[in-house]
């Protein structure tokens, strides 16, 4: 249970989300460039020139709320497993898996393609699941004496 409390939190530091600019991206975006009049266009493609290939997020850029959630979770399930409560870790756990799949399933920004989900969000969706497994293997072993 530790072990994915740990793993929740510091999944927050791990590349949850990138934005590719190469490729089929670049080329919509200068084909939209062109089409735009005199100073509007030239700055617009200045802009994109300088645009880097790829932007990575990692949880604390990337979230308002979601990772302080996430920071909480974690940190309360490892104090509840410390004390025994393993109701009280479970619940952090559920509470961490349905942050983690919201984020998942609601990326920010547009629709689509354009932002792409990295492996930050599956380590702490697979932190937050253990947490829940160990919590709920805690409490049936605690029930038994």
């Amino acid at each position: 249970m530790l072990a994915g409390a740990v793993i929740v939190v510091l999944a927050l530091f791990a590349p949850w989300y990138a934005v590719d600019f190469a490729g089929a991206t670049r080329g919509a975006l200068g084909q939209q460039t062109a089409q735009l009049p005199g100073v509007v266009g030239e700055f617009t493609r200045g802009l994109l020139a300088v645009l880097p290939a790829r932007i990575v997020v990692d949880g604390w850029e990337a979230f308002e709320k979601t990772d302080v959630v996430l920071l909480v979770c974690g940190l309360g399930a490892a104090f509840a497993a410390l004390l025994g409560r393993f109701e009280v870790a479970l619940f952090g756990g559920v509470a961490a898996v349905a942050a983690t799949l919201l984020a998942i399933f609601d990326k920010p920004g547009p629709g689509g393609d354009l932002i792409q989900l990295q492996w930050g969000a599956w380590a702490s969706l697979a932190g937050a699941a253990l947490i829940v497994f160990a919590a709920r293997a805690g409490a049936r072993g605690s029930r038994q004496f």
